[in-house]
């Protein structure tokens, strides 16, 4: 079709679908001129768009090549293909759902291909890049049946609820994929935050876990079998789905499977990059070194681990970032140590009250071997075994982070002694997964997780800008 035949026929369709738009704005009582006609006027161009997007694909398709037999002739190719017809497909595309038909060439020695379906850049699942990062970006929020619901209302895209957890779910594997391997840079480097050219380049690291309801290796079973009478039952009734189910997915041993994230961020909090892996604390420190080495971290001047007293997260620090200039524990985690300590011993009144302030008030300000003194001393006055256990322990816990509590030291060059924003980030990344009945497979939580902290770390358009040029 010519392309001023193309621009005159939907210049038509244009007026037609206005002159409806107006008519609902001319029908609209006093009062509500406005909502009486904003759905109206939003739903003819939306219809405008995707019917335009649609007419003009299909010229391109039927102007090309591959349209003509004899004009298609693949390099490289022994026998020549040929020409089995045209077949259709739906895309899903930003600008709706668009039906085209393109050509299928087959021969015995290669078997079949749509040329065409390259050059539009699309894949298996027929779904356009923009219209991922709609779906993705709008999965990401909330469950995935509202989801769909506010899709619709929102950008006029119509996705089923399983088909938009696919393509969300398949977005969170590439993600995950390309940020493990160091395909997609970090959107900043540890050489970059300085705050003046008089100020060190100052980067801290955070790491914790987190705890997500899964589903069961029970439930899968469960799920399973119920899924496999359901087909039974639509078969007896002429509506069978002869289709095998998927492969079977195990599910986990216990309801809660911890989830563990990694963070790095400057001292201004305006540099931020964060991670998440349903992997155990080995399978962590990998991924931390990997994301630490995207960051050029060794390169900043100033390297400051700041987290709380897990061992697990302490060992990866150690064995991954040998290069870290301090290991601070968070004072916050101490801090309810010590007042565990104190109100067991002292009870729930004035004496434990300031017993625990001098307390933090001197590892904080003079170090922690006046808080020990403190301790041995406290121990002098009781008989009891569990007020005794409870000052032992808590002199345990100092003695065995001890190089992780020299506070005053820390605040004198200026560095925080609290981890607001890894405690702050775990939950960012957690709020989609802990919405009332939602169950997680491991993997699949990890994916919604790093989804989120490909926004937080400031990834989420450079993705979908290299996803775009990478479609099919």
């Amino acid at each position: 079709m010519d392309k001023d035949v193309l621009v005159h026929e939907m210049t038509e369709r244009f007026q037609e679908l206005y002159v409806q738009a107006l008519a609902a704005l001319e029908d609209a009582p006093d009062g509500e001129w406005i909502s009486g006609s904003e759905h109206a006027f939003r739903d003819a161009f939306g219809q405008l768009l995707m019917e335009s997007y649609e007419a003009a694909l299909k010229n391109k398709v039927e102007q090309h090549p591959t349209a003509d037999q004899a004009a298609f002739s693949p390099s490289g190719q022994s026998a020549r293909l040929r020409n089995k017809g045209s077949h259709p497909v739906s895309i899903l595309t930003a600008c709706g759902t668009v039906d085209l038909h393109r050509r299928y060439f087959w021969s015995k020695a290669t078997g079949g291909l749509y040329p065409v379906d390259e050059l539009l850049g699309i894949d298996e699942d027929r779904v356009s890049a923009g219209a991922a990062e709609l779906c993705t970006l709008m999965g990401t929020l909330q469950g995935f049946d509202k989801s769909r619901w506010a899709l619709e209302k929102t950008a006029g895209l119509r996705v089923s609820k399983e088909r938009l957890r696919q393509i969300t779910e398949r977005e969170a594997d590439r993600v995950e994929r390309l940020r493990k391997n160091g395909e997609l840079a970090p959107n900043w480097t540890a050489g970059q935050v300085a705050q003046t050219p008089h100020t060190p380049s100052r980067v801290y690291v955070g790491a914790d876990g987190v705890m997500v309801r899964t589903v069961t290796q029970e439930e899968k079973q469960k799920r399973r079998k119920n899924q496999a009478i359901r087909r039974q039952q639509r078969g007896r009734s002429g509506l069978g789905n002869h289709k095998p189910l998927p492969p079977f997915r195990l599910g986990t041993d216990q309801t809660f499977k911890e989830m563990k994230v990694g963070i790095f961020y400057d001292q201004s909090k305006c540099h931020v990059h964060a991670f998440a892996t349903e992997q155990n604390s080995e399978g962590f420190g990998v991924l931390l070194k990997s994301h630490a080495d995207q960051l050029q971290l060794q390169d900043a001047d100033e390297k400051i681990s700041l987290s709380d007293g897990g061992p697990w997260i302490r060992n990866q620090f150690l064995e991954h970032l040998k290069y870290l200039d301090a290991m601070l524990l968070d004072f916050y985690h101490l801090s309810g140590h010590i007042w565990e300590t104190a109100r067991c011993c002292l009870g729930q009144g004035q004496e434990a009250e300031t017993w625990a302030s001098d307390q933090l008030s001197e590892i904080k300000n003079v170090g922690a071997r006046s808080v020990i003194d403190a301790i041995d001393t406290l121990a002098t006055r009781f008989r009891a075994q569990a007020k005794r256990d409870s000052l032992r322990k808590l002199k345990q816990y100092i003695i065995q982070r001890w190089e992780m509590v020299e506070y005053p030291a820390a605040l004198a060059r200026g560095w925080d002694i609290g981890s607001g924003p890894t405690e702050a980030m775990c939950k960012n990344l957690t709020l989609r997964l802990k919405r009332t009945g939602m169950k997680w497979d491991q993997d699949h939580a990890a994916g919604m997780m790093n989804l989120i902290a490909l926004q937080e770390s400031g990834q989420w358009d450079q993705y979908w800008k290299a996803r775009a040029r990478r479609a099919g």
